[in-house]
């Protein structure tokens, strides 16, 4: 994903899905947990507005709703710090 300011984030698609910001996955947390699931393939992927993005998994997930703030904290890249987890 490239951003405005010049970044650009690479996501591994398990990191996304074990990210997954969603009620079921996250429940009603303040902050959100990695899941640790793998093996996960995306079928889809359709925007949201002009503030996210909602995945499709093969498993069937379609609930999260990755908003650009929050795929943006997720960036696992050394310059922002490396892996959420």
């Amino acid at each position: 994903m490239s951003w405005d300011d010049g970044h650009v984030s690479t996501y591994p698609l398990d990191y996304l899905r074990s990210w997954c910001p969603c009620a079921s996955c996250q429940g009603h947390m303040p902050t959100a947990r990695y899941l640790d699931l793998s093996g996960q393939d995306l079928v889809h992927l359709e925007a949201v507005g002009n503030y996210a993005l909602a995945p499709t998994w093969a498993d069937g997930h379609n609930t999260g709703i990755y908003s650009f703030r929050y795929l943006r904290g997720l960036c696992p890249c050394e310059d922002c710090g490396g892996e959420k987890r």
